[in-house]
């Protein structure tokens, strides 16, 4: 046999077996993550306690990049209105034509990065929460399906960061920083390490950080794909 052909033969099997470890680890994860999200809390569409706040929604997106189960975390531009530059989820403001939370996570998606919904298998959702910023904000969780139509609204996202959840979720590479905010009062907040140059802290770094809690007590071993 020609060697450039048996090369060839020998990497499209290498990938078959490759993407077939992917598929049984990714069915382990989405199979553990959903049934412990379903528990969290089965009120999805709660009202804010303080009504002053801006209710918003995020999607906390998980993926596969590179062969690599990721989270997918975006960096937002210098010209928005709020978090200017920093690294967070996609998501944004709850707007009046909005179905619901999970409908403006979802939008804003779309909005941000160009994955449609179609694309997005919805796990659940995370407690709601205040943010010293003033947002009441509804995290929810999702997996990613199909990369290929994404699209940066290059008004709101500078670029896209996929992290492993493998690296996320060492302790080695997150810690608690004292952040000062704009009333001059200080509190402690986590943050990661620096990843691709970027920095994951406040609460972004919070919900990561119960999220793979949740799927770490699942006791599933969903965590690397090598």
């Amino acid at each position: 046999m020609h060697q450039s052909l048996y090369v060839i033969i020998m990497a499209v099997l290498l990938e078959e077996v490759e993407i077939m470890i992917i598929n049984h680890y990714l069915l382990k994860f989405l199979n553990s993550t959903r049934l412990e999200l379903t528990n969290i809390d089965k009120d999805f569409f709660k009202n804010p306690t303080d009504h002053d706040l801006i209710q918003a929604a995020v999607l906390i997106p998980f993926t596969v990049w590179e062969n690599k189960l990721v989270v997918l975390f975006t960096k937002r531009t210098n010209s928005v209105n709020n978090h200017q530059n920093q690294i967070s989820f996609p998501g944004g403001a709850i707007e009046k034509k909005d179905e619901n939370q999970l409908a403006a996570a979802l939008r804003e998606t779309e909005e941000e990065i160009g994955i449609k919904k179609k694309d997005i298998e919805i796990l659940g959702e995370l407690q709601a929460r205040n943010t010293t910023t003033g947002f009441y904000i509804y995290p929810f969780v999702g997996f990613i399906h199909n990369l290929d139509e994404i699209q940066l609204n290059k008004l709101e996202v500078e670029r896209i960061i996929y992290i492993p959840v493998n690296w996320l979720s060492n302790p080695k590479n997150s810690h608690t920083e004292i952040y000062e905010g704009q009333n001059k009062r200080r509190h402690p907040v986590i943050a990661f390490s620096n990843y691709d140059g970027e920095k994951v802290w406040g609460v972004t770094a919070s919900l990561v950080k119960q999220l793979l809690e949740i799927i770490k007590n699942s006791e599933a071993d969903c965590f690397a794909i090598d």
